[in-house]
Formats: structure tokens, C-alpha cells, sequence
């Protein structure tokens, strides 16, 4: 009986292990954030955050609030290389459920097949961050998508 227990939390322990290496190899967020500090230079290291984003069956919206300080000049750079489809990001200066918020960025101008991109802004107190993820062919699946944010 013991010798079947101790089977038993052995296969289990290996299951769950084999889960979450099959996830860090889509979402490796120490590659993701590598990346983007490349990008981030001659801006000096702020903050990062990785955003997991999970595919629905219907369009969903994911808002992430940055905080900064009125006196610097500030880059944010997206990495989405992890990411199975394309979402679109938006920044506002306001929150979603704010009536005058402001469009300041949509990575909806860019290329559709950008997986990298960044935005300067500067004076402003803080920016809503808006991921826009479109609905899932079939099922439902994730990725993650890498922020950082630098100043000068």
C-alpha cells in the first residue's frame, strides 16, 4: 500500500512538473525581458511586467495601469513574440471606465506581423495600458506579452 502511494505522488509530482516546463518554453519571461531591454537603451530600467493573455471565445479586454512621475521622459517597449495571435495595444491616459479618456498609442498603425514595438511619452502621471485580445479560432489557448518601462 505505501510502495502505491508513493508511486502514485511520484507520477503525479513528474505530470505537474512536465505541465509547467511545456509553459515556460511559450512564456520564457527572462528571453522576453532580455529583449526588450535591448530596446529600452539609452533609457534607464524602470519596470517590466508580464501579462498573461488568454484567447476566449469572444473579444476580450485586459488593462494594466503604469504608474510614472510628471518630470521624466518615459519609453515603453512590448515584446509579443509569445503570443499565438495577434492582439492589438492600446494606451490611454485614462482608465476604461473614464468618460474623456484619451487615445495616446494603437499598435493597430503598425505592421500586423510587428511582434516588438515602443512609444515615448512624457508628462503624464500615469497611462492604462489596454490589451485588446481578439476571440479564439477554436477552443480557448494563452501567451504572454512583456512591458518594460524606462526613463531618462
Amino acid at each position: 500500500m505505501r510502495k502505491n502511494i508513493k508511486y502514485l505522488f511520484t507520477l503525479i509530482t513528474i505530470f505537474t512538473l512536465m505541465a509547467f516546463q511545456d509553459s515556460d518554453i511559450l512564456c520564457n519571461a527572462n528571453d522576453l525581458k532580455l529583449k526588450a531591454k535591448n530596446i529600452l537603451e539609452p533609457y534607464k530600467y524602470d519596470s517590466s511586467e508580464l501579462t498573461n493573455i488568454i484567447y476566449r471565445n469572444k473579444e476580450t479586454l485586459k488593462e494594466v495601469e503604469v504608474p510614472m512621475f510628471i518630470g521624466e521622459k518615459y519609453r515603453i517597449i512590448f515584446e509579443l513574440e509569445a503570443l499565438p495571435k495577434e492582439i492589438e495595444v492600446q494606451i490611454y491616459n485614462k482608465d476604461k471606465e473614464s468618460k474623456n479618456r484619451k487615445l495616446l498609442f494603437s499598435s493597430k498603425e503598425l505592421a500586423a506581423d510587428k511582434k516588438e514595438f515602443q512609444f515615448e511619452i512624457s508628462k503624464v502621471r500615469h497611462v492604462f495600458i489596454d490589451y485588446v485580445i481578439p476571440p479564439a479560432e477554436t477552443g480557448s489557448y494563452s501567451g504572454c506579452a512583456v512591458f518594460m518601462v524606462g526613463y531618462k
